[in-house]
């Protein structure tokens, strides 16, 4: 099962980045939440053996640096809470709601989900 939501993590993260090349900047948020999210549960299922049951990222963010006590996961936490905040949007909005993304914010949404699937050594 956790190697299950790794491997959808990773592969929300290709699509957002392919999305982005095509200029899909509303999937490309939703892909990065995604990402993001299963990420999350993925290391959060590693270290209780259950899953978060929530679409949102920033409670399991706040749960996995509890748990680890990672301090770069904190700064980064504190240091992109507006951008978290965003991602955490996408996933009503851009599902059920017209809904354009910002080419800018879509770019700053990506590379911090990638520091912090990184973090999680999810990705290199």
């Amino acid at each position: 099962m956790a190697e299950h939501l790794k491997r959808n993590a990773l592969d929300f993260l290709a699509e957002a980045e392919h999305d982005i090349r095509n200029g899909k900047c509303n999937l490309a948020m939703f892909h990065l939440e995604q990402a993001l999210q299963l990420g999350l549960k993925y290391v959060l299922f590693q270290l209780r053996g259950s899953l978060a049951k929530t679409h949102d990222v920033i409670h399991p963010l706040d749960e996995v640096i509890e748990l680890t006590n990672n301090e770069r996961l904190r700064r980064m936490r504190v240091e992109e809470a507006s951008t978290l905040e965003v991602i955490r949007e996408a996933y009503i909005t851009s599902r059920y709601l017209p809904f354009e993304a910002d080419k800018f914010a879509v770019e700053k949404a990506y590379h911090v989900v990638k520091s912090i699937l990184h973090e999680l050594r999810l990705v290199e």
